[in-house]
């Protein structure tokens, strides 16, 4: 479970929550104040090549919206006027921890390796998972070790960049 926010001139890129799993997503809208044009609802898609908006859920207090993990879906940022920011609970349910760790480890390499094509993100996840077996917990200290890694590496940089810049 995740508190996502969105402010302003924020973007996310249409996606599925899962991949070839029978999972399930639910969406809590949290921010109070929100009017219907203020938009900071979800658009869900109807088809593969996104031809389709099927419908938008609008960013309503306490509103719920409970969907297959498989639904190509997209969260709108609020209108461009407005200074507040859009806050949704999200929780993904999984039958299985290897599913869902599997799930995070392929949402993560997607948002983070720069991957435009999910079926090599997948073939990534794939490869880890069979190098491991199906020990979920083994695959999650793997996961947690890359993350540290990545965060390692990206702490770094941020330290060259500073120094580079004479700060």
């Amino acid at each position: 479970a995740v508190v996502s926010t969105q402010s302003t001139g924020d973007h996310t890129r249409i996606h599925k929550d899962c991949y070839g799993k029978e999972e399930f997503t639910f969406l809590i809208f949290l921010t109070s104040n929100y009017q219907p044009g203020d938009l900071g609802g979800t658009v869900f898609y109807q088809h593969e090549d996104l031809s389709e908006i099927v419908t938008l859920v609008q960013n309503r207090y306490g509103r719920v919206a409970l969907f297959h993990c498989q639904i190509k879906h997209a969260a709108r940022p609020p209108h461009a006027a407005l200074t507040l920011a859009r806050y949704t609970f999200v929780v993904k349910v999984a039958r299985t921890k290897l599913s869902a760790v599997q799930r995070e480890m392929l949402t993560t390499v997607l948002h983070t390796q720069g991957l435009e094509d999910e079926s090599e993100a997948e073939e990534w996840v794939e490869e880890k998972s069979a190098e491991i077996g199906d020990d979920a917990d083994k695959l999650e200290d793997l996961f947690v070790a890359m993350q540290m890694e990545a965060m390692k590496i990206r702490q770094e940089d941020l330290q060259n960049s500073l120094l580079n810049a004479g700060v």
